[in-house]
C-alpha cells in the first residue's frame, strides 16, 4: 500500500510538470533567488556564497503549507527528521541527518533556546506562524559559530520586520473537535514599529477516552527602532501547552499528562560606524514543565522549571584581508526540579571567523569558539569551508569542523525505577565533512552532497538485559555518512500555459556504523535510512492554489510510512478561505516512541490580512 501511495504521487508530479511547450518570456518570473543567509556564518553572505548546505522556508511557503506549527513545516524540509508525539505543535523531536535530537540546536533570532532539562522541549517556542519570515536550517556542525549543541545542525527561526502598518486573523475548525484561532497586528510610525500576535489552538483528541487533547495558548510582541545605521529590537513571547501525553515515554503505563509553559525575553542592538559593526544582546528563557503519569493507579509527578539568561556581544568588521566577526557570551543556566534535584551550570567563551575572498569566485572561511563550563572546563572547536563559483550559477563547496554536545539534567540526573541518569557523563564530540555542488539557472535548481560524521562518546540510554533498568551512558562510537540530492522545477519560467508553479524532490540516504559495547541501545539505532520529499504546487486558476506534500520514511529499526498532506486555497483582495488534509490517505504510523499518529486529519477556515493608515 505504501509503494503504490507513493508511485501515484510520483506519477501526479510528472503528469502535472508538463503543460506545454517551452516558451521563454522576459515577464516571466525568473526563479533565481539567492537569499542572504544569517544562520551559516557569523558573516552575512549570500546563499551562493556559502560553504555549507542550508536549507530555506521562505514566507510564502508557510503561507502555503498545510501546516499550522513550526514541526509540521520542517517535516517537509529533506535530511531533517521530526519525530511528533503529539500533533499541531505539541511537541516534537527534530533531528539532522541522522543525530539524536539533542544534538540539534534551536534558536530565534539568533537566541539559543534549546531546553537544558531535555531536548524535549525544544520546540516549545513561543511564536506564532504569522510572525516568522523564514527558518534557516544549517546542516551540519555549527560548534564554531554557535558552540555547545549545535552537533549536527542548527535551525533558526527569524521572525518578521514591521514594513507598515496591517490587522489580521485567522480561524480554522476541524476533525476531533479542533480550532484555531488567531490575531495580529503591526504599528509603524517614523522610525519605530510594533508587531503583537496571540492565538489558541485547541482538541478534544484523536483517540476516544484516551490522553490525546490539547490546548494551546501563544502570544508574542517584537518592537524595533530604526535609527540610519543603528536598530534596536525587543521581542517577547509566552506559550502555555496542556496536553494528554498518551504513550509519549512509556508503553507500560501509557495514560500521561504534561503541561509546559515557557517566556522567552530578549533584547538587542545593531550598531554600525562605518566599516564596523557592533551587536550586543541579552536573554532570558523560563521553562516550567509539569508531568504526570498513572503507575498502577496512582498518578506520579513531576515538577521542573529551568531558567537560561545571558549576555552576547559580536562584531563585524571589513579589512584588506577579508570580512572578520569576533565576539563572546557568557551564560547561565539553574535547573530546580522535584526529580532531577536542583543544579545550575555557566559558560563563558569567546569565538572568531574569517572569510577571505582570493578571487572573485572563491570564498575561503575559518574559524574557532573556545568555551569554559563550570563542569567540564575548556573547550575548542575549529572548523573550516570553502566555496568555488565554476561558472555562473554552478558552485563546488566542501566543509569540516568539530562540534560538541553537554548533557542534559535529565540524562545526568533523572531516577525511576525505569530510567537513571548519570552524574559522570561527558560530552559528545564529533568531527564532520561534507562536500557537495549547488547549481541554479532561470526556472532550475540542483544540488548533490555527501557528507561524514565521525562521533565518539555519544549519549544513549542503555542496559544490559531487558531485566535492567535503562541507564544514560557514553555507550557509542558512531560513524553516520550518506548523500543528499535535490531538484527544483519552476515551470512558468518555461510555459506558456501551466497551472503548476512549483515541483521540488529531494532524497537523503543515511547509513551509520554504530559500536555500543554490546549494550541494548534506547535511541542510536532509530533514525531515518530513507527519505523521499516531493511537493507541488498547482494554480488552477487567478487566486486558487493548491499545494501537495508527499514525504517517504524507511527507519534503520522499524516500518516505513507514505504521508501525504495538502491545501487548497482561494485568495481575493485581502481574505483567504482554505481547505486543509493532513495524512490524506489515512497512514497507519508511529514518528516517535508508542505515541500513534492520527489518520486523516480534514479542517478548514478563513483569514485576512488588511493594511490601514
Amino acid at each position: 500500500m505504501c509503494s503504490m501511495r507513493l508511485n501515484c504521487a510520483i506519477f501526479l508530479c510528472l503528469l502535472f510538470a508538463y503543460n506545454g511547450p517551452v516558451m521563454a518570456q522576459e515577464d516571466r518570473p525568473c526563479y533565481t533567488l539567492d537569499p542572504v543567509v544569517v544562520t551559516g556564518s557569523r558573516i552575512l553572505q549570500h546563499l551562493s556564497r556559502i560553504g555549507r548546505s542550508v536549507s530555506i522556508i521562505g514566507r510564502e511557503e508557510i503561507e502555503a503549507a498545510p501546516a499550522d506549527s513550526i514541526a509540521d513545516l520542517l517535516e517537509y524540509v529533506s535530511g531533517v527528521d521530526v519525530r511528533q508525539r503529539g500533533v499541531h505543535g505539541v511537541q516534537a523531536d527534530v533531528a539532522i541527518r541522522g543525530s539524536s535530537f539533542e544534538q540539534t540546536l534551536i534558536l530565534v533570532d539568533g537566541i539559543n533556546v534549546s531546553d537544558s532539562q531535555t531536548g524535549h522541549h525544544n520546540l516549545d517556542l513561543p511564536v506564532n506562524l504569522e510572525d516568522i519570515e523564514r527558518i534557516e536550517i544549517l546542516k551540519g556542525p555549527g560548534a564554531r559559530i554557535y558552540g555547545h549543541n549545535a552537533m549536527a545542525g542548527v535551525i533558526n527561526i527569524i521572525t518578521r520586520d514591521v514594513e507598515r502598518s496591517t490587522v489580521g486573523g485567522y480561524v480554522t475548525y476541524g476533525d476531533y473537535d479542533y480550532y484555531d484561532l488567531g490575531a495580529h497586528g503591526t504599528f509603524k510610525t517614523g522610525d519605530m514599529s510594533s508587531r503583537v500576535s496571540i492565538s489558541r489552538r485547541y482538541s478534544a483528541g484523536h483517540i476516544e477516552q484516551e490522553e490525546t487533547d490539547f490546548d494551546i495558548k501563544t502570544w508574542a510582541y517584537k518592537g524595533a527602532i530604526n535609527r540610519g545605521d543603528h536598530k534596536f529590537q525587543l521581542g517577547l513571547g509566552y506559550t502555555d501547552k496542556d496536553f494528554g501525553a498518551y504513550r509519549f515515554y512509556s508503553d507500560t503505563f501509557p495514560n500521561q499528562r504534561e503541561r509546559t509553559d515557557t517566556l522567552l525575553a530578549h533584547s538587542s542592538a545593531h550598531l554600525k560606524m562605518s566599516d564596523f559593526e557592533v551587536m550586543p544582546r541579552v536573554f532570558w528563557r523560563r521553562h516550567n514543565d509539569d508531568f504526570k503519569i498513572e503507575i498502577k493507579g496512582d498518578w506520579d509527578r513531576n515538577e521542573h522549571r529551568t531558567d537560561s539568561y545571558g549576555v552576547q556581544i559580536g562584531s563585524r568588521f571589513e579589512s584588506e584581508l577579508g570580512t572578520t566577526a569576533l565576539g563572546g557570551e557568557i551564560a547561565f543556566e539553574v535547573l530546580q526540579s522535584t526529580n532531577l534535584g536542583d543544579h545550575d551550570r555557566e559558560r563563558s567563551g569567546v569565538f572568531l571567523e574569517h572569510k577571505f575572498y582570493p578571487v572573485e569566485c572563491v570564498t575561503l572561511g575559518l574559524g574557532a569558539s573556545a568555551m569554559k563550563y563550570s563542569d567540564w572546563g575548556w573547550e575548542y572547536w575549529p572548523g573550516a569551508e570553502l566555496n568555488v563559483e565554476l561558472m555562473d550559477g554552478f558552485n563546488w563547496f566542501v566543509s569540516s569542523g568539530e562540534s560538541f554536545r553537554i548533557p542534559t539534567y535529565t540524562e545526568l540526573y533523572y531516577y525511576t525505577q525505569a530510567n537513571q541518569g548519570n552524574s559522570d557523563l561527558k560530552p559528545e564530540r564529533a568531527w564532520t565533512h561534507e562536500t557537495g555542488i549547488r547549481w541554479r539557472e532561470t526556472g532550475l535548481g540542483a544540488n548533490i552532497s555527501l557528507f561524514s560524521r565521525n562521533a565518539e562518546d555519544v549519549i544513549d540510554w542503555s542496559r544490559i538485559s531487558d531485566q535492567e533498568p535503562w541507564k544514560s551512558r557514553n555507550i557509542a562510537e558512531c560513524r553516520t555518512q550518506g548523500f543528499e540530492v535535490g531538484l527544483d522545477f519552476y515551470p512558468e519560467a518555461f510555459f506558456k500555459k501551466t497551472f503548476v508553479s512549483a515541483v521540488n524532490l529531494a532524497y537523503t540516504y543515511l547509513d551509520s556504523d554504530w559500536d555500543t559495547g554490546g549494550l541494548e541501545s534506547k535511541y542510536v539505532l532509530d533514525h531515518l535510512r530513507h527519505q523521499l520529499h516531493g511537493s507541488m504546487i498547482l494554480d488552477w486558476f487567478d487566486g486558487l492554489t493548491h499545494d501537495i506534500k508527499v514525504r517517504h520514511e524507511k527507519r534503520m529499526v522499524g516500518d516505513s510510512n507514505v504521508v501525504v498532506d495538502t491545501r487548497l486555497a482561494y485568495k481575493w483582495a485581502d481574505y483567504e478561505v482554505f481547505l486543509e488534509a493532513t495524512n490524506l490517505f489515512d497512514e497507519d504510523y508511529v514518528e516517535s516512541g508508542f505515541a500513534p499518529m492520527p489518520g486523516r486529519w480534514i479542517m478548514g477556515g478563513v483569514r485576512f490580512n488588511m493594511d490601514f493608515k
